[in-house]
């Protein structure tokens, strides 16, 4: 009997994860090389062109900072040819709403404010929308209402059928006013009355 001898090619391991990543993260490059070269060309200028800004409004109008901000930032931003207002308030403070009201009145000049209302834009909303250049509203909007309240309770009876007793010291004829303790005075009814008249 004779030796035979027999050479086997070891295959090589192949390693299908490692080739798969190094695929997926030449395709990622790729494509944010892609991405730069194009936005670099004169036809997708486009997209930096003329703009109109969005500045949704919604809830409860408590503060006028965020809003007057944005105002500002799109005044001095060229491209910026149009500012959309989306309203979707019950309205809020007074003061907030009257400066924001007056914002869109200064740019007004400057820059086209349209308002488009959404479910509601009622109250401090609704004196925002009228110093735009034009308001949208949906069949459905509730919107109008501009107007002050003020709310007071009267508990006097029940705390006397308690039992309990209320006492103010105060500095001023007018510190306590509207106090649930007490029956409001027709000189203070009368200075809360022409404080919201105004």
């Amino acid at each position: 009997m004779s030796a035979q001898l027999f050479a086997y090619d070891t295959p090589r391991r192949r390693r299908p994860f490692l080739r798969g990543c190094l695929i997926v993260v030449l395709v990622i490059v790729g494509f944010f090389v892609l991405l730069a070269a194009i936005s670099s060309l004169d036809w997708f200028s486009f997209a930096r062109g003329k703009k109109v800004a969005v500045l949704p409004i919604n809830g409860l109008i408590i503060d006028s900072e965020i809003p007057i901000e944005h105002f500002k930032n799109f005044v001095k931003d060229d491209s910026v040819k149009a500012i959309v207002l989306r309203l979707n308030t019950p309205g809020g403070g007074v003061g907030p709403s009257q400066e924001i009201s007056e914002e869109v009145r200064k740019i007004r000049g400057k820059k086209v404010i349209v308002v488009s209302m959404g479910a509601v834009a009622a109250s401090g909303g609704y004196l925002i929308a009228c110093a735009s250049d034009k308001i949208f509203a949906n069949p459905g909007t509730i919107t109008g209402s501009i107007g002050v309240i003020m709310k007071f309770v009267n508990m006097e009876d029940l705390i006397g059928k308690i039992g309990l007793k209320g006492f103010v010291v105060k500095s001023g004829e007018f510190k306590d006013i509207g106090s649930p303790i007490r029956k409001m005075k027709p000189e203070e009814r009368q200075l809360l009355q022409s404080v919201i008249d105004n």
